[in-house]
């Protein structure tokens, strides 16, 4: 396959029941109007398995890997991509929350870029954990001229001397200087009143590696209320990410 651009998306759709089905439909709904080449989700439910399953466009268009449930718990992740894919892998990481990463690899321009969703522990008290955990991830893309990691990482920022090259974080490179919370409750209060924290902090982010895709844009996604009569309804208590690559030229750095 030969693409010029490839679009990629990440989204943690949080698995609590709290109004589930109407908030998964409305991020597939979100992403149906601009359908991403490659999307991966995390905390998926068995439930919102169906609800993205059951559409139309992603079932005429689009491979599918999941893990949900058994060895990884009451939620999984999902990996969804229209360009083709083999040697799909998922991995357990030491977690306290039975988190992994699960990988493909894609087949683009005659050339294989592994993709990586990834979903480590969360809390401030579990950052050596993730450290470890990334660490983990990179030593297992280390050998692969281009990957992209990405997904919820629950890194705070005096956690981001942790990602350096070959690795680049697609979000500072393009938009230095915003901050890009992916959970901020100044917008999405949603899980105040359960959680009583206020929350302005980056865990989603998009990472790439490799010489054949540059960065072109990255926005949040899924910014908005699901509908005006529930105004305090989010997609999720996470934003999601969206980001496009262009493909290099052999010229090109």
């Amino acid at each position: 396959m030969r693409r010029s651009h490839l679009s990629v998306s990440t989204f943690n759709v949080w698995f609590d029941p709290f109004f589930a089905s109407r908030r998964h439909q409305a991020i597939a709904n979100l992403l149906a109007a601009d359908p991403p080449d490659v999307m991966v989700f995390q905390e998926i439910t068995k439930a919102a398995l169906e609800i993205f399953l059951a559409q139309r466009w992603i079932r005429e268009h689009y491979l599918s890997a999941s893990v949900v449930g058994r060895g990884v718990g009451t939620y999984g992740m999902l990996l969804l991509s229209r360009v083709p894919l083999s040697a799909v892998t998922y991995t357990g990481l030491p977690s306290g929350a039975r988190r992994g990463f699960l990988r493909a690899d894609l087949h683009v321009n005659g050339a294989r870029t592994v993709m990586c969703s990834v979903h480590l522990d969360s809390g401030k008290r579990s950052a050596p954990l993730r450290e470890h955990q990334l660490g983990r991830i990179f030593r297992t893309l280390a050998a692969d001229s281009d990957a992209l990691a990405l997904g919820d990482f629950n890194m705070r920022n005096r956690e981001n001397h942790l990602i350096a090259a070959p690795f680049q974080d697609v979000w500072p490179t393009l938009r230095p200087g915003e901050h890009g919370y992916t959970e901020d409750t100044s917008i999405n209060d949603m899980r105040y009143g359960n959680t009583g924290k206020k929350r302005h902090v980056r865990f989603d982010r998009v990472l790439l590696k490799g010489q054949r895709w540059r960065p072109e844009s990255i926005e949040l996604i899924g910014t908005e209320p699901i509908s005006s009569d529930h105004p305090r309804v989010f997609p999720s208590d996470h934003f999601g990410v969206r980001c496009v690559l262009t493909a290099c030229t052999p010229q090109e750095p």
